[in-house]
């Protein structure tokens, strides 16, 4: 049994742990664990510390502009650009069905619409705004009738009435700053 005893210590000594007493049998404790004094921090405990103050201070920034110079804030950008696809979206909405360039201006107010829609769909700051769930539906309704319709077809007098309701509306709201 000596024998056994000391073939075990030997042979955990070689991997650096030390046997610990047992009754038949030996448990082996890594020797860090029982060398661990009450003040010392684990890597993982450091690297952890290392990475939560690391993500505290990498907190993302909106970006305004070219690496945030020169650019104006998101607000007003907003603001700005809804104003725009309003009366963009009304004027083109109101187009008679013969006037001239009607084509070209249904087909640059869809690809404004695109990109409008683009820009504010996934941002959460706009999109629970009333003017953006006004101006949304609007110009919803003038997408899906430009791509069923084509640029050429007139919208329905019921939709259209419908349509520039919401525009007015998400004209008054931006007004407020909602």
């Amino acid at each position: 049994m000596q024998s056994a005893c000391a073939a075990t210590t030997s042979l955990a000594a070689s991997f650096g742990k030390r046997p610990t007493r047992s009754s038949r049998r030996s448990v082996v404790v890594p020797l860090a664990q029982q060398q661990r004094s009450e003040g010392a921090v684990s890597r993982r405990e450091a690297g952890l510390a290392a990475l939560a103050a690391f993500a505290a201070l990498s907190a993302p920034q909106p970006a305004y502009a070219l690496f945030g110079f020169g650019g104006e804030k998101a607000a007003e950008r907003y603001e700005k650009e809804t104003l725009a696809i309003i009366t963009n979206t009304r004027s083109a909405a109101l187009l008679e069905r013969n006037a001239p360039g009607r084509e070209e201006t249904m087909e640059s107010v869809r690809k404004e619409i695109n990109d409008w829609v683009a820009r504010y769909r996934r941002d959460t700051s706009f999109s629970g705004r009333p003017s953006y769930g006004n101006t949304y539906s609007a110009v919803n309704a003038v997408a899906g009738h430009l791509n069923s319709f084509g640029p050429t077809a007139p919208i329905p007098k019921k939709r259209l009435e419908r349509l520039v309701k919401e525009l007015d509306d998400a004209e008054k709201f931006l007004s407020r700053n909602r």
